[in-house]
């Protein structure tokens, strides 16, 4: 993504855009893949673990990533897709993480429902997460 666009992305999102900000949405945009705190800080040394955090929150109240928990590095953050706003996060897809390499992958190569049951009408589902766990393609060949 060229700054032109990075801003223009965060505008929509109701984001102002800062140097971290930017850097941050950069960075998803590049990678196109799920990243943890500890990749992003990696990354962008010597940012301040606290201010990429906080800009995480940010993305994610305002609809512009969403995270998934991650056996080995805690939440990873991957860019939206369209569809999603500030008032709620719209994903269908689970989460895939491989048990060799640890990488979290968003994949549409699998479906899932999730059906009340007759006993469960007490209960308001605002989300709910799957996370399945094997080998990715690339650790599965090796």
């Amino acid at each position: 993504m060229m700054n032109a666009e990075i801003i223009k992305t965060l505008e929509d999102c109701g984001i102002k855009p800062t140097p971290m900000r930017m850097l941050v949405l950069e960075q998803l945009s590049v990678l196109q893949r799920p990243l943890s705190l500890a990749e992003l800080e990696s990354l962008l040394h010597p940012a301040d673990r606290v201010t990429i955090y906080r800009t995480l929150q940010t993305f994610a109240k305002r609809g512009l990533v969403h995270s998934a928990e991650s056996s080995a590095n805690g939440a990873v953050y991957a860019l939206c897709a369209d569809g999603c706003r500030a008032d709620g996060h719209r994903h269908d897809h689970p989460h895939f993480e491989c048990e060799v390499c640890k990488q979290i992958t968003c994949t549409d190569d699998f479906a899932y429902t999730v059906s009340r049951k007759n006993e469960a009408s007490q209960y308001r589902l605002v989300s709910a997460e799957v996370l399945l766990k094997g080998l990715c393609p690339q650790c599965n060949t090796r």
